[in-house]
């Protein structure tokens, strides 16, 4: 990461962009076992190796390197002290992250300011200022993907389903538009030039921030960064005049970046914890308090579907009606507690043993129903059995006394999805199969 950092430097500035840092920051935040002095002593070992392979003196590598490591000390510092979840943005950017890079930014000018001090630099103060501002745009921009990318495995998944994507649906392609309106503009803005170019991408920015997730707008953060702010700064320092100073220039422009880059990144933050929240509404609106499974409404309205789509593939689908035997019993004896503490346990069984693409409901007080898509009469059946002994050889604690035991009794149709069905009609059927499992003695499925 260093080497790649070095690869935009322009000739006696710092790098446009460091990745190392971040990604140090990141390993030692989202990994802890590396944060040891092993961990510290590899880095530092890579920093120097890194700046003598690109012909700097050993005494100029390692002052570098401990300029650096003074930054990610900072971040670490003060990352660390908001909670685990926050590690990864789930709320306006500036809240957490914005801090991190800020105390590793005066961390690291404040060693250059040493440093200038010790070496005699001409104007100390000066270097001290481009370090912070340059590791601060360097972290602001990179800091939010190391810190939110995924591990290799979910990536390279990502990938398949949305390829899954575009080859079952074209439309699916219309995602990728905010990315190529970045890309546009940012074509647009090498190719226009001047100082109004860093302004060309916001559109497009935010258009991105409000279509894709954090992560994945972290990721064209940092493209876009590295296309423009290298193509600015390129152009500046063609056209200043023989002999004039680029550096306050160059402040500005990589000042400019950050700044850019925040407004992006803290709409996808607000966005995605909006996002988040009314996920958890919705889910909090279908499904049942108490036990997590679906409640009635949702199952009948997602169940509807799922038959509809049977019937126009002829497909086969099963519908299994539970309800706990004697439950009314239990509820008396030992209490509504004890008894809702039954039905969490009996809804646990019910998931665990379904497949994970079949709906399961709680249609109200003990029953409950399992909508099961393109599965054979003999697997219906064998799943209801199993949900029956499963139940059979449960136990509730209860204070002060012998855990407690029920049965479940099942009433199953299975069906050939050959025409038009309405669930609430197959769960009434259904129904009648229970209770007939009920007078034959219960802890039994029954086919109807």
């Amino acid at each position: 990461m260093s080497l790649l950092g070095i690869l935009t430097r322009p000739e006696g500035m710092l790098a446009v962009l460091w990745p190392a840092n971040s990604v140090f920051v990141a390993l030692l935040l989202r990994l802890p076992v590396v944060n040891n002095p092993v961990g510290w002593m590899m880095a530092l070992g890579g920093y120097v190796l890194a700046d003598l392979l690109t012909g700097n003196d050993l005494a100029t590598a390692v002052s570098l390197a401990l300029t650096n490591m003074a930054g990610v000390a900072a971040a670490v510092l003060v990352l660390r002290h908001f909670p685990r979840k926050h590690h990864t943005p789930q709320r306006p950017f500036s809240l957490h992250l914005g801090l991190g890079a800020a105390a590793a930014a005066l961390s690291a000018g404040c060693f250059a300011l040493i440093y200038g001090l010790i070496l005699a630099d001409p104007d100390p103060v000066r270097t001290a200022i481009y370090w912070v501002v340059t590791e601060f745009a360097s972290y602001v921009v990179i800091l939010p993907f190391t810190m939110t990318v995924a591990r290799a495995p979910v990536i390279v998944d990502g990938f398949q389903k949305a390829f899954a994507a575009f080859r079952d649906n074209w439309k699916a392609s219309w995602h990728l538009l905010p990315a190529v309106a970045l890309l546009a503009s940012i074509l647009m803005a090498d190719l226009v030039g001047g100082p109004g170019a860093i302004v060309f991408p916001v559109p497009a920015l935010l258009w991105c921030a409000l279509s894709y997730r954090f992560n994945q707008i972290s990721f064209l953060m940092i493209v876009m960064s590295v296309l423009v702010m290298v193509n600015l700064e390129h152009d500046l320092l063609m056209s200043l005049p023989e002999g004039a100073d680029p550096m306050f220039s160059i402040m500005s422009t990589r000042i400019g970046i950050a700044m850019l880059v925040i407004g992006p990144l803290t709409v996808a933050s607000i966005d995605q914890v909006r996002s988040d929240l009314l996920g958890r509404l919705e889910h909090a609106a279908k499904h049942d308090f108490l036990t997590g499974v679906l409640m009635r409404g949702a199952f009948m309205e997602l169940g509807q579907r799922r038959i509809d789509n049977a019937a126009a593939r002829k497909g086969t689908f099963a519908v299994l009606v539970m309800d706990l035997d004697r439950f009314k019993q239990i509820n008396d004896t030992h209490g509504h507690a004890i008894g809702d503490s039954l039905l969490v346990e009996v809804a646990q069984v019910i998931r665990n043993n379904v497949r994970s693409d079949d709906l399961v409901a709680r249609l109200g007080g003990e029953e409950f129903a399992v909508l099961a898509s393109d599965i054979s009469s003999a697997d219906a059946e064998r799943l209801g059995k199993t949900i029956c002994d499963k139940v059979a050889a449960l136990r509730v604690a209860v204070p002060n006394a012998a855990d407690i035991c029920t049965t479940i009794s099942i009433g199953m149709l299975h069906r050939q999805g050959t025409e038009h069905a309405l669930l609430d009609d197959l769960i009434n059927e259904a129904d009648q199969a229970m209770y007939k499992a009920k007078d034959y003695g219960r802890n039994r499925i029954v086919a109807g």
